[in-house]
């Protein structure tokens, strides 16, 4: 039996998809600085126009991969009944996921992140943003919990949200340059540490 024709936007849709995967391979394998438009499109089955076609350029392809392979998981809402304690171990608990779907990508995208965060270039100030935002975030699930009493009242929300997210990036970028750091282990060590300060 024939299989029935695609419509465009299905089309439009593997096809943004196949470039999304070629990209995060190559950016895994650490060829992304020396990987063109073209051989993304070539690994993706298609042709360098294609990539411009559906993002623009590379830069907006890199933009795309780390929306769905480390933003867009890293903030999946908890359940609303979450505490705010929950919450904030949520995001780390993340984290750890991810390094163990895909370590070698997650390291690529941290390795593309901090290069880029050096030459203050657009995507310094989207990283920027980005971190910005995930503290925001943290700051907001420790002053829930203060207030529904699974974190403690006595420490400062605001220091303690930077505290955390500063360790998360430190650790991360440790994990980036040294490939014999355990981010792992480091990752356990966090939320733990992570408990301990925030307990009532």
């Amino acid at each position: 039996m024939p299989q029935p024709r695609r419509t465009q936007q299905e089309r439009v849709e593997e096809s943004t998809q196949r470039l999304l995967h070629a990209a995060a391979e190559l950016i895994a394998e650490g060829a992304y600085d020396a990987a063109s438009a073209a051989e993304i499109g070539r690994r993706a089955g298609y042709s360098r126009s294609m990539v411009r076609a559906r993002f623009g350029s590379k830069e907006q392809l890199l933009d795309a991969v780390i929306r769905a392979a480390y933003e867009g998981p890293l903030t999946v809402p908890p359940p609303g009944s979450a505490t705010g304690m929950e919450r904030v171990l949520a995001r780390i608990d993340a984290v750890g996921r991810l390094v163990d779907e895909n370590p070698e990508l997650l390291r690529m995208l941290f390795a593309v992140e901090f290069q880029a965060a050096g030459k203050g270039s657009g995507m310094a100030v989207r990283a920027a943003g980005w971190v910005g935002l995930l503290r925001g975030d943290i700051l907001e699930a420790l002053r829930e919990g203060q207030r529904d009493g699974s974190v403690s009242g006595d420490l400062d929300a605001e220091d303690t949200a930077h505290a955390i997210v500063v360790e998360g990036v430190g650790s991360a970028f440790l994990w980036t340059v040294d490939p014999a750091e355990d981010f792992r282990r480091r990752i356990d060590q966090w939320r733990a540490r992570t408990i301990r300060a925030l307990r009532p």
